[in-house]
């Protein structure tokens, strides 16, 4: 009895187009995935650096202020140092609410002289008589005397 080899119907060269496919197909999965896996693992570290940042403001935050204050209170009222850190705090205090303030409009300021603005030199100062300077003096302060 002789057994006959059986010989595979698939050309190797198909056999190899149909791996290569595959592998194809494969990477550009793996591809898609490793972005939005990338997205992901972003967002996460974002969060989780958010927080250690944040918990470590605030236990130090917290820890400068409760020893601050808890040294305060166990020295005696007229001692230099709570007292300094009284008015420090006060201090503080105040300068943050002077900056949230709004500020005072300032006063508008006087445009140039048109020669100023077109670059040429200034006109020279124009001598005023005194009898001038005194007479606008008097009505200056008859003006101040009234309001």
């Amino acid at each position: 009895m002789k057994t006959k080899a059986k010989t595979a119907d698939a050309n190797p060269f198909s056999m190899l187009g149909d791996t290569l496919e595959s592998a194809a197909e494969s990477f550009e999965h793996a591809a898609t995935n490793a972005q939005e896996s990338a997205k992901r693992a972003a967002v996460v570290t974002r969060r989780a650096l958010g927080s250690a940042i944040y918990q470590v403001c605030y236990g130090l935050s917290y820890g400068v202020v409760y020893g601050t204050v808890f040294l305060t209170e166990l020295l005696p009222e007229q001692n230099t140092i709570r007292r300094g850190f009284v008015e420090g705090a006060e201090a503080a205090l105040g300068a943050r609410e002077r900056a949230k303030a709004p500020a005072r409009p300032s006063a508008p300021k006087a445009p140039k002289p048109a020669a100023e603005a077109n670059g040429s030199k200034p006109a020279a100062k124009v001598k005023v008589p005194t009898a001038v300077r005194k007479a606008v003096k008097r009505r200056a302060e008859a003006f101040e005397a009234k309001t």
